[in-house]
């Protein structure tokens, strides 16, 4: 039977306080939004119907790190490693890299963005086509509103390192080439390590590290930050499964793969997503109430106050509309997931960028992750503490704006993204996702 998601759980789990964790309560969230660190007189109590907690599941971010320090707006405006978004730096612009080509040389390279089993005849169409990069930046321009977004113009290559050379048929993970190269635009190569994934989901992955070093090194002079998307698995460490994406923040760089995003892996054995219940949705109650059990914490009834904001709130809006949402197909669909997917993680990186810690506070696009299953159950949307710190960059150091600009930013800003949703239908991207970020956004603007 298909999940009606009728009450949602909008409060940290059951779990979260057998994990440790406790959520900074309303005096410390709204002292945490400020730049001075204090709480204003008429304090803000934003209703946990638009902004809620953590979910603090088994095997989440949280589980594990519980007393992870928060960062108020104040000790993020006084971080050393932070860099300011200043008009006199004349670093002000955002950079997309689009994923690099694959020369002749590499041909091979082709088959490693396939996932382990996936073949011509079964999902290889869906596999081999992840978002356009132009995607990414009309997004990025609408989540951090009023900054110049671009395409990095200078095109990287894949191509093999040194002179050694190998056939492009496809691998046995024991023929792998140790490196391969990575060409910018000057014909400057940088090498690349190669390894094959612990887990075989794909023939090989690339050193992450190796990536960021030359992203450094092609960083434009007018750059806050630049993010490069690449279409292969990568690791960081030699204990890493995989690493989705990492920010060097003082570096003005990141990275981000798009494979291990691919919806074409969430029936993998022990691994399986389960889409219906994928952000809105993971605030359902019954599902929460259900991972919760595999540790032994017994689920309360419904409370009063759940069933009320389970009918009338911004994120009862977003499941209404996320669940009205119907794929025009299934390879449109399998696209506008991996989009929704790449898109919350771009944004998150950059977050790192602006020198923003993972957040604490609320269920937020800056909380940490430790599975592609949480990922999927996080918000794309920025809580008020995350989203003051980009305001004050953005107006307060860019422009030189207060806090009446800083405000009237914050509506735009919504509106910008409402519009960005909306536009997705067109495009062929509209998800459930984008549907329930849509409606959030209409209902927070009412109280704007």
């Amino acid at each position: 039977m298909t999940c009606k998601h009728a009450i949602l759980h909008l409060e940290p789990s059951p779990f979260a306080e057998l994990a440790g964790y406790e959520q900074p309560d309303a005096a410390a969230r709204a002292a945490a939004e400020t730049t001075s660190g204090r709480a204003p007189k008429k304090g803000k109590d934003y209703s946990i119907g638009t902004f809620p907690g953590p979910l603090v599941l088994p095997h989440d971010d949280l589980n594990y790190d519980p007393d992870s320090e928060p960062q108020t707006t104040k000790e993020w405006l006084n971080a050393e490693t932070r860099n300011r978004l200043l008009s006199t730096t004349g670093r002000d612009t955002l950079y997309v890299a689009q994923v690099p080509k694959i020369s002749k040389k590499v041909e091979f390279m082709r088959d490693w963005v396939i996932p382990t089993g996936h073949g011509a005849s079964e999902d290889r169409q869906e596999a081999e086509s992840p978002p356009s990069a132009d995607l990414f930046v009309d997004y990025l321009a609408a989540f951090y509103h009023n900054m110049p977004v671009r395409l990095l113009p200078t095109p990287l290559t894949w191509t093999q390192w040194g002179s050694s050379s190998k056939p492009s048929s496809r691998y046995r993970s024991a023929a792998l080439p140790k490196y391969v190269g990575l060409l910018d635009s000057e014909d400057r190569c940088t090498r690349i390590r190669v390894r094959p994934p612990p887990d075989s989901a794909f023939p090989a992955q690339l050193n992450l590290d190796d990536i960021l070093d030359m992203t450094i090194s092609i960083l434009p002079v007018d750059a806050y930050a630049l993010v490069i998307l690449v279409d292969h698995d990568i690791y960081e460490s030699e204990d890493d499964d995989f690493c989705c994406g990492r920010a060097y923040g003082g570096s003005r760089v990141a990275v981000v793969q798009t494979a291990r995003y691919s919806p074409v892996l969430d029936k993998r054995q022990g691994e399986q997503i389960d889409r219906s219940h994928m952000w809105p949705w993971s605030h359902c109650k019954t599902f929460v109430d259900d991972l919760c059990a595999t540790e032994d914490v017994e689920a309360k009834p419904a409370t009063k106050k759940q069933k009320d904001l389970s009918k009338n709130s911004a994120m009862a809006a977003a499941v209404a509309s996320a669940s009205a949402y119907k794929p025009v197909s299934p390879v449109q669909e399998v696209q506008a997931l991996w989009f929704s997917r790449l898109a919350r993680t771009v944004s998150h990186e950059l977050g790192h960028c602006f020198g923003i810690a993972h957040c604490v506070y609320y269920a937020c696009n800056m909380q940490g992750t430790g599975s592609m299953r949480e990922d999927v159950r996080q918000p794309p949307f920025l809580c008020p503490v995350c989203e003051a710190k980009i305001a004050h960059a953005i107006i307060g150091e860019l422009s030189g704006g207060h806090e009446e600009e800083k405000r009237i930013w914050v509506k735009q800003r919504c509106q910008t993204l409402g519009r960005f949703c909306k536009d997705l239908e067109h495009r062929g991207r509209e998800s459930a996702m984008w549907r329930g970020l849509d409606a959030w956004l209409e209902e927070r603007l009412k109280v704007l």
